[in-house]
């Protein structure tokens, strides 16, 4: 019987464990801080063993490495180095959604040494998007075209009938990455210049997403990288970014501004309101009238929509701060958790868009390649299957021997990426084509 650990038992994994369990017949170790979550998402089922870790416990690591024949990484960017080591120590192929950062690329040269594989970039944005994006690369390539422009986006929102707050946002997953995000820099490439987006969320744009509807973009990582891992010419244009409803990058501007967003220094809240946390956040010794006070320091109106939409969260209550310590993304996340998660019934969206101006010899095309899926009513979400079924779908490839590759890799050859959305497009999530001749 075939064995695989999954490190992290968050918000998406359930899916995936699942597919192992029901669907593959796999023994699978759940490893995770708190293993109520590896408890809750076992469901009591035979097949699958809980064990509460942490990242610190390298020894009880190594031990549950040394069980299985794969490791599934499902925790935060910073662990991974640590999981790839002795991953690469055993010959234990790992998988993980994250980007192929510079912390595990690194290990490429070690991994074929060690003839093993660590494949990153198996989510839903890394992911899905760019499965369909090398499909489309591919096809056009072998017919001679040649691909002028790309624009790629990924989205996990409320769906239209649940988009019910005045943020236009809901949690389907960790709210710290959308923190750790929030401040990271992004690059996109326009006709072959290079722009960089340290403050991305200015650089938000209107897109209308064919046959869906009209959001808002902002670039999202380094678009760039994808030219040389796709074959693509260097002047070209390419852009990455994600889709939120309209009015959310000025929202996260204001958030970054004031410092609501900040994920680097501790502060103490015991026996401290929201409305003092506020009052001190603009330098202000009094409370009285803070919220009229506040759009005065942010020069805006009293009545405008964020304002109305930090009031909406509880920032202006006379209410104790309901954690005692942490930064200012650890309160603004706190209070989001309790007024912007889904209730049971009520569904989520992935929207994955890719679009590419291509060029032949009698012609110019845009080709769009386009999918949009719901969450299960009461069930599972639509962001937790689009993460999590790609990795559980391709470790089963890799066990089988059907995935070979050696090194750092993401799936962006046929081999890997057909597969794999083939079998994704059985659980409803498959990409409709369009052409348009110009």
């Amino acid at each position: 019987m075939r064995k695989v650990a999954v490190l992290g038992a968050g918000y998406v994994v359930k899916p995936m464990i699942d597919y192992f369990i029901d669907i593959c017949k796999y023994e699978v170790i759940v490893a995770t801080r708190t293993v109520s979550k590896a408890e809750k998402v076992i469901a009591g089922r035979p097949l699958g063993t809980p064990i509460s870790w942490t990242i610190d416990q390298l020894d009880a690591l190594e031990k549950i490495i040394l069980e299985v024949e794969l490791v599934v990484v499902m925790i935060p960017r910073s662990c991974h180095t640590a999981v790839a080591r002795l991953c690469l120590k055993h010959k234990t192929p790992m998988i993980t959604t994250d980007f192929k950062h510079p912390g595990i690329a690194c290990f490429d040269e070690e991994a074929k040494k060690q003839e093993t594989l660590i494949l990153t970039e198996l989510g839903e944005d890394p992911g899905l998007d760019n499965m369909g994006l090398k499909q489309m690369i591919d096809d056009v390539h072998a017919v001679g075209g040649k691909i002028t422009e790309i624009a790629s986006y990924g989205a996990g929102l409320p769906s239209f009938e649940y988009n019910r707050n005045p943020w236009g946002y809901k949690f389907s997953w960790d709210p710290n990455g959308l923190m750790r995000s929030a401040v990271s820099a992004a690059t996109y490439q326009v006709d072959g210049k290079v722009i960089e987006a340290s403050a991305k969320f200015e650089h938000h744009r209107l897109v209308d997403i064919h046959g869906i509807g009209t959001f808002e973009t902002y670039p999202s990582n380094d678009s760039t990288r994808y030219l040389n891992e796709f074959g693509l010419d260097e002047n070209i244009s390419i852009y990455k970014g994600l889709l939120r409803y309209i009015g959310y990058c000025n929202t996260m501007i204001g958030l970054l501004k004031i410092k609501l967003i900040e994920n680097t220094r501790e502060r103490i809240f015991k026996n401290t309101t929201y409305r003092r946390f506020i009052a001190d956040l603009i330098g202000s010794s009094s409370t009285e009238d803070i919220k009229s006070k506040f759009a005065k320091s942010v020069d805006l109106d009293v009545n405008d929509d964020f304002i109305k939409k930090l009031d909406w969260l509880g920032l202006f209550d006379d209410v104790l701060i309901s954690i005692e310590s942490g930064t200012n993304s650890n309160l603004l996340v706190d209070l989001m958790l309790k007024k912007m998660a889904y209730e049971p019934h009520e569904t989520d969206m992935i929207i994955v868009h890719n679009e590419m101006l291509v060029e032949f010899s009698d012609r110019k095309e845009k080709q769009i390649s386009s999918m949009m899926v719901e969450g299960i009513p009461n069930g599972d979400s639509a962001m937790s299957r689009a993460v999590s079924l790609p990795p559980a779908i391709a470790a089963k490839l890799i066990l089988e021997g059907k995935i070979t590759n050696k090194g750092v890799c993401i799936p962006s050859t046929k081999e890997m990426y057909e597969p794999i959305l083939d079998e994704m497009s059985t659980f409803g999530f498959s990409f409709k084509k369009e052409i348009i001749v110009l």
